[in-house]
């Protein structure tokens, strides 16, 4: 039987005096060199920090407090190489603007984007090389998932595999962080399309997430829970055209239904991620209480949250409905 583990390595940013600065020479490790720490790793990624977790069994729900207990513990540790630098605190925003002027102070390792190039799993082709002149940079939450050794990157039937694979990964996952990810469309100018990944040497990583998975508890245990349902959905002969038949009763072919994920992630619909998800709970029967309560209450914060932009956008108050109007004295 197949065993898998779960990782990641996120970015976030610093900011000093409430104003955003580059982390470009605030801890040691790069790349190709990440600084060991109890538990992963960490590293600069341009005007970012970086670290990475070690593997996680993706099984019991002990795991799953595993997988947590990571994270907060390599954060620690950067959290106190970063404070002996200065008074500086962390910022896990998806998006984080900086100057023209000031990018163009920054060393060009700080300022350069990207490395090797991520693939799109329903093109299968390279996603374009970001463009560097845009005045932000984006903070990523990717998940790796492992369940192997020594694969061949370039094998083709483990690219397919992978690309199969992170289809999945949209359905759920991907569907999750449209609803929790209030900068997704910033965001996606640069990286974070639907099914983005990378075939790796133990499996795969998933590049869609940002890093706002990584803001509470709750998130990460969802994240966790999210990843191993769709690593048994994927184990399953349910395909995606069986899925949108048994989970919403509507019937699209393979391609109507990849077209039909991808546009909800790419376009921000977190009401019909939503719907999306709550589906797939139903149908697959694997969705508990909980899982139920925390999308009902991520969803409530974004109704809010989107409805107060519109009132900050549009300066008009929306009209309450459904109230009966107050008896005359």
């Amino acid at each position: 039987m197949t065993k898998f583990t779960i990782g990641a390595d996120p970015e976030l940013f610093v900011k000093q005096d409430g104003v955003a600065v580059s982390a470009h020479d605030l801890i040691p490790g790069t790349k190709k060199a990440p600084h060991p720490v109890k538990d992963g790793a960490v590293q600069v990624d341009g005007t970012a920090l970086e670290f990475n977790i070690d593997p996680t069994p993706l099984n019991t729900g002990t795991d799953k407090e595993a997988f947590n207990q990571r994270i907060i513990s390599v954060m620690a540790q950067m959290k106190e190489m970063v404070s002996q630098k200065g008074k500086y605190s962390f910022n896990l925003s998806p998006v984080q603007d900086y100057s023209d002027e000031y990018l163009a102070s920054l060393p060009p390792e700080a300022v350069e984007l990207g490395c090797d190039p991520d693939y799109n799993a329903y093109t299968l082709l390279p996603n374009p090389r970001p463009d560097v002149k845009l005045p932000f940079r984006t903070g990523s939450g990717h998940i790796h998932i492992g369940w192997g050794a020594d694969i061949p990157v370039d094998n083709p039937d483990h690219i397919s595999i992978c690309a199969n694979f992170i289809k999945v990964m949209d359905l759920i996952v991907g569907f999750y962080m449209t609803i929790i990810d209030r900068d997704g469309a910033r965001r996606r100018e640069l990286y974070g399309k639907a099914g983005a990944f990378r075939p790796k040497s133990y499996g795969v990583e998933y590049r869609t997430p940002s890093n706002v998975w990584l803001s509470s508890v709750g998130r990460r245990r969802f994240i966790f829970e999210a990843t191993k349902k769709a690593v048994w959905v994927a184990s399953t002969p349910y395909d995606l055209p069986k899925i949108f038949r048994v989970c919403y009763g509507i019937h699209k072919t393979q391609e109507e239904a990849e077209q039909y994920i991808q546009d909800v992630i790419n376009n921000g619909d977190y009401e019909a991620a939503y719907e999306g998800l709550r589906g797939i709970g139903r149908g697959l029967q694997y969705w508990d209480e909980s899982s139920d309560a925390n999308l009902q209450a991520e969803l409530r914060s974004r109704r809010a949250y989107e409805a107060k932009k519109k009132i900050d956008e549009d300066g008009v108050k929306p009209v309450e409905t459904g109230k009966k109007p107050k008896a005359a004295a």
